[in-house]
């Protein structure tokens, strides 16, 4: 027996679908043999080249983490504005409570009469 691993398809219709269902969620899109071909894909997941589940482009991020298994690819949808919005506040350090976020959402999300 050889000591090579036989790995599942990565199915990155799946994982984008996934994320979109739960931006700034962080999702596995699939386990790659090598970093190189990881790091290859997550430049691909964030242009939407070559993997148009992603596109469009920048709508996506990637990470990689290296696993006992190979290497991890990650995914997150992040063309969401209110979950760029959360994003850009957890990275800036900022908080606010659940209520005063919810509501901004709520109004972020309802639409504004032009009469």
């Amino acid at each position: 027996m050889s000591g090579h691993t036989v790995r599942a398809r990565t199915d990155h219709q799946h994982a984008a679908q996934q994320a979109r269902q739960i931006p700034a969620q962080w999702v596995l899109a699939g386990t790659y043999g090598s970093r190189a071909s990881a790091v290859s894909a997550a430049s691909q997941v964030r242009s939407g080249d070559r993997l148009p589940a992603y596109r469009p482009a920048g709508s996506f991020e990637a990470r990689s983490e290296v696993t006992q298994d190979g290497v991890d690819l990650w995914v997150r949808y992040v063309a969401d504005p209110a979950a760029r919005d959360c994003r850009e506040s957890i990275e800036a350090g900022l908080t606010e409570s659940l209520d005063d976020f919810s509501r901004r959402l709520d109004a972020a999300a309802t639409p504004r009469s032009t009469t």
